[in-house]
């Protein structure tokens, strides 16, 4: 009998160890990071001047402002996009874990220069149209002897948390950012139209290649290294 019931265990036991491994599995595999990483793979990136109407296309370029840049929270760095990510390290009855606080991600539309020729990027509202992985390399915690920074404390107020908890203690949190910098070289993946706008980056052309993304052609942008790796042939 104890037999049986060890056998049992040892199933349950290998089971578990083999659907959590199938679970990190999808999870790795859909992650944003891999998503892109396989889109730019299997797309050669292109001349902006030769992009067709409609084209879902890859552009190897460095990022440029049209209007005031953006200051990133963290980092305090001038930016068109930046992603944040604060996690909170919550004790439970089986030890401790992160959770995310706070998750948030700001853009504005940003001209992307690929030799020498120029296109505008215009990041869409909906997340649902846009794939976006930014390396992490701004990070910073704050803990037992480690008080936040005014400007962090204040970033957390205004989000509706606070870096101390009960008596005033500090709360260990880890805080995350990544953005794409003014002169950055970054990677971007979407659909090429052309339009008349107020930017004139071609004398001989009165129309501009937009970048943008829908549902169906998601706009991608990364800039880790893995991603530049692959520039046109």
């Amino acid at each position: 009998m104890s037999l049986l019931i060890e056998e049992k265990t040892i199933h349950i036991v290998i089971f578990i160890t083999l659907l959590v491994g199938i679970i990190a599995i999808i999870v790795f595999y859909f992650s944003d990071k891999n998503r892109i990483l396989r889109t730019v793979r299997k797309i050669h990136s292109k001349k902006i001047g030769l992009v067709k109407e409609n084209e879902y296309i890859k552009i190897i370029g460095n990022a440029h402002g049209i209007d005031p840049s953006l200051i990133s929270p963290i980092g305090k760095r001038h930016c068109v996009y930046y992603q944040i990510k604060v996690e909170q390290k919550k004790s439970n009855g089986n030890g401790s874990s992160w959770h995310t606080i706070i998750k948030e991600e700001k853009s504005i539309p940003f001209i992307i220069e690929s030799d020498g020729e120029k296109a505008i990027v215009e990041p869409p509202v909906d997340s649902k149209a846009k794939i976006i992985y930014l390396i992490k390399d701004v990070k910073y915690r704050s803990g037992t002897w480690n008080d936040a920074p005014t400007y962090l404390e204040n970033y957390l107020n205004a989000k509706g948390e606070k870096s101390t908890g009960f008596l005033g203690l500090n709360k260990t949190i880890r805080y995350q950012e990544g953005v794409i910098e003014i002169g950055e070289e970054i990677v971007v993946l979407g659909k090429g139209n052309w339009k008349k706008t107020e930017h004139n980056f071609d004398t001989y052309s009165s129309e501009t290649l937009c970048i943008h993304g829908d549902l169906k052609n998601k706009l991608m942008i990364t800039d880790d290294p893995k991603a530049l790796q692959h520039r046109k042939k």
